[in-house]
């Protein structure tokens, strides 16, 4: 189970390392309980206001904080006040994953079902149809075209998909 768990973990990092930077995992991390400022705690991680409120935005885009904004009587300006939201984790990861997972589904049926030919000069990759249009030399350099096993990279897929599967089910 534990191990489950920090592979779930790393995940999590690995999306927010994506989406927010290091910021975004350093933010994440601190574990903060409750609202907060933009400008608490850019003074507080002696950071600039503008890469805070952008790391903070990225977390709000995947689902992973929150934001109530009321105006300052005093200056007129919008504040914000943010909440790390630690509850959602496993949706989000879940959505994530399962976006991931329709992409390499599409991936595979593509891979599966075509035959591509390559530039032995690595110019282009071409459908088969293509391949025949070009007389199977390369449209770029005039080189020939080869027949490209595409065996590896479905397998590829498959066992990436078989991953993803994996992950969903410990998220359920």
């Amino acid at each position: 189970m534990e191990t489950q768990i920090s592979e779930l973990d790393e995940l999590l990092v690995e999306l927010i390392e994506r989406v927010a930077g290091e910021l975004g995992v350093i933010i994440y991390s601190l574990g903060i309980e409750g609202e907060f400022t933009d400008e608490q705690l850019s003074q507080e991680l002696g950071v600039e206001i503008n890469d805070v409120r952008r790391v903070l935005f990225a977390l709000y885009e995947i689902g992973l904080a929150s934001y109530r904004r009321t105006r300052d009587e005093e200056t007129g300006w919008m504040e914000y006040y943010w909440k790390i939201s630690y509850d959602r984790e496993r949706d989000v990861l879940r959505k994530e994953l399962e976006k991931t997972r329709e992409k390499l589904d599409a991936k595979l049926e593509i891979e599966d079902g075509s035959v591509y030919y390559i530039c032995v000069n690595g110019c282009v990759k071409v459908s088969y149809e293509e391949a025949m249009e070009f007389g199977f030399s390369c449209p770029k350099c005039r080189d020939m075209l080869e027949f490209l096993d595409s065996s590896g990279a479905i397998e590829q897929i498959r066992e990436e998909l078989e991953k993803i599967n994996r992950l969903i089910g410990l998220l359920s």
